[in-house]
Formats: structure tokens, C-alpha cells, sequence
């Protein structure tokens, strides 16, 4: 910066290397000065070079898989057997474990995500390792629930994966689960707790072939009853009475009030809410009327 002020260059010392190094200053023709570059060429020769080293480094880690398969098909050949069924205990164990897996994957990759929309956080995550899965020639398909479709994040990675070729559908009842390649599947701890039965810090990993098999044949059904969805849709459209019975919620009103109030039974009221869940994927008033919430 002082060199554009006006002021001569350093005659020596780790300044004048560094600028030299950098490619900020060049020789004057005539005087053989160092005198200042210019900034707009230095920058965009060090944005081709830093964009041609990203792409040979990008390359790079795209081949390691396939030059070291060999090894790691030896590797899994010669290492013990995995437990037929497996507990593990810990959210980052879980996602360790199912990581590597889903690593080592060669055909397909079946998920029913039963929990709704994941956080923002989790699909950046998640969009790598199916991004990097399909770019191997995996098939993936998964379900989700009906919810997903009215969340933007989940919306954005769906339309992604599926115009890389991955296939989803929701539907409203599923059971958590990832299988891989058919040979494992992992799935949700179920306990007699209350309120919620699934261990959601915990999960079994099961490589028994029979089991494997009937985990594979359950979510075949439940991918049957599903609806496709590429990320784009439509979303649930209220009629009056639902919006209605919905606002009334939203005042404080139990059913029966909600009835008086839209001269309608109690049993429509409950019908009609039992729809709405149906179709948002909700499993309970607090998250229907959370869903509702943040349609307006």
C-alpha cells in the first residue's frame, strides 16, 4: 500500500520476498525499479490457479473410492463379522457407523425418515453422502412423511437428489429405518417409555440375512402405499371448515365448542382434524396446529 503512495520499494528483506513471491511487484523495464503490479492481474492469475487446484484436488478424492476398492473389498472380507444384531448407543456413534456403511455401499440405499423434516443442518450433510452415493451409481430411494413436502429445506434437497436420478415418496405411517445393499439395516431402538417408545440416542444394527430380508419386504410395502414427490408441490389446500375448525384451535376452543360454534357434531370436528393430520404427516395436534402456523 505504500508502494502505491509513492514510496520506493524495500531493498532487500523478508517484505521485498514476500511482494516478489506474491507477484505484487515486477521490475521496471527501463529503471529495473521494483515497482507495483497490477492488482486485478495478480488476482485473477491467483483465482485460476486456486480454481485448477480445487478441481484436480476434487477429481482426486472422487477416484480414491475406486482405486482403492480392491483394498477395501479385502478388508471387509478378512475383518470379523459384524454381531448379527448390534446396539449401539450415542447420536455420533450412530452417524459414524451408518457414514462408513453407506461408504462401502455398491447397489442401493433404502431410508424411511419417520421423524418429519430433518434440520437444515443435518440435509447439508445428508446431501454430500447422497450426492457422493449417487455419483458412485447407487439407487436410492426413500419416504418420508407428508410434512416434508411443506418444508423448504427438505423440498430444495428432494428436488436435487431426484434430478440426479433418487427416487422419494411420503406416506403417513412408516417406520424409521436405513438398509443397505440389502445385507444391513439399522433401525430405531423401540422401548416401553413414555411418551415416546423410540430411543432416539440409540439404534440396532442388524446384518442377520433373514431379518435384513423382512425389513426389506416392510419397507417395499410401505414404498407401494407411498406418493411420489420430486421435491415440487401443490401442498394441502384447507377448506373453509378446516380452516375454521383450525382458528378455533387456535382461540382455545375444545371440539365440542369449536361444534356449537360451526354448527357441526364433535365427531365431524374430530374427522376433520384426523384428515388434516393425515395429510400434513402430523402425529399430533400441537404439530398440526405448528403446521398451520407457519402456512400463514
Amino acid at each position: 500500500m505504500r508502494m502505491l503512495d509513492g514510496e520506493r520499494a524495500p531493498d532487500d528483506g523478508a517484505d521485498l520476498r514476500l511482494l516478489i513471491q506474491s507477484q505484487l511487484v515486477e521490475r521496471h523495464p527501463d529503471t529495473g525499479e521494483w515497482e507495483p503490479s497490477d492488482a486485478d492481474v495478480v488476482i485473477h492469475q491467483w483465482q485460476t490457479t486456486l480454481q485448477t487446484m480445487a478441481g484436480t484436488f476434487l477429481a482426486e478424492a472422487q477416484s480414491v473410492p475406486i482405486q482403492l476398492r480392491e483394498l477395501s473389498d479385502a478388508y471387509r472380507k478378512a475383518r470379523p463379522k459384524l454381531t448379527p444384531i448390534e446396539y449401539v448407543v450415542g447420536t455420533q456413534a450412530i452417524n459414524e457407523r451408518i457414514g462408513a456403511a453407506v461408504r462401502e455401499a455398491r447397489e442401493e440405499l433404502l431410508s424411511a425418515q419417520a421423524s418429519g423434516p430433518r434440520p437444515a443442518h443435518v440435509l447439508a450433510a445428508s446431501y454430500v453422502q447422497d450426492m457422493a452415493a449417487l455419483e458412485r451409481g447407487l439407487k436410492l430411494r426413500t419416504i418420508y412423511l407428508p410434512s416434508a413436502r411443506t418444508d423448504e429445506p427438505t423440498a430444495r434437497w428432494a428436488k436435487t437428489v431426484t434430478e440426479r436420478g433418487a427416487r422419494i415418496r411420503t406416506a403417513s405411517h412408516l417406520s424409521r429405518m436405513i438398509i443397505i445393499d440389502r445385507r444391513l439395516a439399522v433401525t430405531s431402538v423401540l422401548t416401553r417409555g413414555e411418551p415416546d417408545p423410540v430411543a432416539v440416542d440409540r439404534a440396532v444394527f442388524i446384518s442377520d440375512e433373514t431379518v435384513v430380508q423382512l425389513l426389506v419386504a416392510a419397507w417395499e410395502r410401505d414404498w407401494e402405499r407411498a406418493d411420489p414427490w420430486d421435491g415440487t408441490d401443490r401442498g394441502v389446500t384447507l377448506t373453509s371448515l378446516q380452516t375454521a375448525i383450525l382458528d378455533g384451535l387456535g382461540r382455545g376452543l375444545d371440539w365440542e365448542e369449536i361444534g356449537a360454534e360451526l354448527h357441526i357434531s364433535k365427531r365431524t370436528v374430530a374427522n376433520r382434524l384426523a384428515e388434516l393430520r393425515e395429510a400434513t404427516g402430523s402425529r399430533s395436534i400441537a404439530q398440526l396446529m405448528y403446521w398451520y402456523g407457519t402456512r400463514r
